[in-house]
């Protein structure tokens, strides 16, 4: 009889013991991301900035190369600066959607790039250039370079649906 007690009572402590590991790796996780000052909004979007607005863009990328991989896709503002990030995005069919909400009216500019081997960076060739999928907003082809940023910027005054196509440079 005394047995069956002491065993019940390291079980109940096993438990309380995995219940606070599983709460303080919840609270470390938390702290990282207020640390940097990044709110996560719905499950894999960062917003770097509290300024919040009525407004949402919907980004749909098409002609992707492949369904491997995921879409790696960031916002900016007019100025350069990073509104919000998007990881992981999954890919179907060759096409791939998401929606950012919150935004306040003003110029952005959304570039991505389709990573196919999950690495979470461009991959790009001895020469500089992108051997990896990629596009930018206002669908804007590299002509020696990157496009200029000016050229990528569109307005968000309303809600907006965003259509992207994958340009690929096979050198």
């Amino acid at each position: 009889m005394m047995k069956q007690i002491d065993k019940k009572n390291r079980l109940s402590l096993s438990k309380k013991l995995k219940i606070r590991i599983k709460f303080l790796l919840i609270v470390l996780s938390a702290n990282f991301y207020f640390a940097y000052s990044q709110e996560i909004i719905e499950e894999n979007i960062i917003y770097f900035t509290d300024d919040r607005g009525p407004f949402s863009l919907e980004i749909e990328v098409i002609e992707l190369k492949n369904n491997e991989g995921f879409l790696m896709i960031g916002l900016f503002d007019k100025d350069k600066n990073k509104i919000a990030a998007i990881k992981k995005v999954p890919i179907f069919n060759r096409k791939s959607k998401v929606k950012i909400d919150s935004l306040s009216s003003g110029q952005y500019v959304v570039r991505f790039w389709h990573d196919i081997n999950r690495n979470e960076e461009l991959d790009l060739n001895f020469f500089g250039i992108p051997k990896e999928g990629f596009g930018n907003s206002n669908n804007i082809p590299p002509k020696f370079g990157p496009p200029k940023f000016e050229d990528m910027i569109f307005d968000i005054e309303k809600n907006i649906h965003l259509k992207m196509i994958t340009q690929n440079l096979n050198l």
